[in-house]
């Protein structure tokens, strides 16, 4: 008879939990949660990942709740589970949670929480209470909202969350008045996303007051905004020129075609642009007509680009953005460090001649753009550490670890 071993060593329970790590969120779940169930020891090691990050949707939800909140009153009974939880994404809940319950699990979890994603329906005023407890928040993201919410409430929880890096403003807002003079954004905030109605005072609040913004800000994403057009965008980018990173500019029904060629210009240290193909057209990224090769060490910094489209229908198709006009700006390097591109499906750009012009840009970027940035040492890996990897060819370079990591590469978005 085959004898199986009734016991194995943390360590190789631990092994398993990395490789079941890599696995989607769901099936990650439901496998943990049958690896807990082997026996004491399995659960011990596996209970932590199970709780870290959880993935809440219908009737999981309500067990969920049942587990984290055994009793209404905490003081009551509470659960052992509770500071496990890192993330709480309730991303994926509708109508089958309440206010009541959303205030709940937040001030059970807020002794661990890093990241909460607050749901569409059942985020209301007293939430605020809880959340502004949770002081290892990481991430605050409440743009699924619905309702209009307190701005003075955020207000004053943020005076409370001194660890925020990210925060995610709600789309459906009936105005930010009294926001912008009170706020004290978090001394590390790094990511702000605003949406709704970003205009009006609160706007001219941003724009007159850009040293409020803490100096680690460095990426910003302006969307869903119905009142926000060209002329509001342009100079609350360039009052964080020297800052500015990352950008997203998207869902803005406001701006017109074209409106906002002029974003690499408006941003010198721009290295991360998504963009909507709607707000640009043939003249984006103003490539200046004496360029030539000696020109190449300046090229834009710009190191990943995502394109979208927002469905506008006011274009002027001779004037659009294509693939080819992308295909100059990186031939001619003054692109010359792009690596990594992102192309929505909705751009059509894969049914223009079944799909040719995808497949040049692609072999440009990577076959040619990245092999000659690697030979001649030039941008990301002008300090890369060569140890033993002065004479490695491309190829070579592309079969390790790191070198997947960093090669280029484009990517169609599907439902983008």
């Amino acid at each position: 008879m085959t004898t199986y071993a009734n016991y194995l060593p943390d360590e190789i329970l631990l092994e398993v939990l990395v490789y079941i790590e890599a696995w989607d969120t769901r099936s990650r779940q439901a496998t943990l949660a049958r690896f807990c169930a082997v026996n004491r020891q399995w659960y011990d090691v596996a209970i932590r990942p199970l709780y870290d990050s959880p993935f809440l949707t219908g009737r999981a939800y309500d067990l969920f709740v049942r587990t984290i909140c055994p009793s209404v009153l905490a003081h009551i009974k509470l659960s052992p589970l509770q500071n496990l939880i890192r993330v709480l994404d309730l991303s994926h809940i509708i109508h089958q949670g309440t206010k009541s319950t959303t205030a709940r699990l937040l001030g059970r979890t807020k002794a661990g929480l890093q990241v909460f994603i607050a749901p569409q329906a059942s985020f209301a005023v007293n939430c605020w209470a809880s959340l502004s407890k949770c002081e290892r928040l990481r991430v605050l993201d409440l743009s699924l909202v619905s309702e209009c919410i307190s701005f003075q409430s955020l207000a004053q929880t943020l005076r409370r969350l001194g660890l925020l890096e990210a925060i995610y403003l709600p789309r459906c807002t009936s105005s930010y008045e009294g926001l912008s003079m009170n706020v004290r954004w978090p001394p590390k905030l790094a990511h702000l996303s605003l949406s709704g109605k970003v205009n009006g005072k609160f706007l001219w609040d941003l724009l007159r007051q850009p040293d409020h913004f803490p100096p680690s800000l460095h990426s910003l994403s302006i969307l869903h905004s119905p009142g926000l057009d060209h002329t509001g965008i342009r100079p609350l980018l360039q009052n964080l020129e020297n800052s500015l990173t990352t950008v997203e500019l998207r869902d803005l029904p406001n701006v017109k075609h074209g409106r906002l060629n002029s974003v690499l210009e408006w941003l010198p240290h721009l290295t991360s642009l998504t963009i909507a193909l709607d707000y640009i057209d043939s003249r984006f990224g103003h490539m200046p007509a004496d360029w030539t090769p000696a020109s190449w060490p300046a090229a834009r910094p710009l190191q990943s680009l995502t394109l979208v489209t927002s469905g506008q229908t006011s274009i002027n198709p001779s004037r659009c953005f294509t693939a080819i006009d992308l295909y100059t700006l990186i031939d001619e390097r003054y692109l010359g460090r792009l690596r990594y591109l992102n192309i929505a499906q909705s751009s059509e750009w894969e049914n223009e001649h079944e799909g040719a012009e995808i497949g040049a840009l692609e072999m440009l970027l990577v076959d040619d753009l990245d092999r000659e940035n690697w030979e001649q040492r030039r941008w990301h890996y002008a300090d890369i550490n060569m140890d033993g990897r002065g004479d490695m060819a491309f190829d070579e370079w592309l079969k390790t670890g790191q070198g997947r990591r960093m090669g280029a590469r484009l990517r169609m978005l599907k439902d983008r």
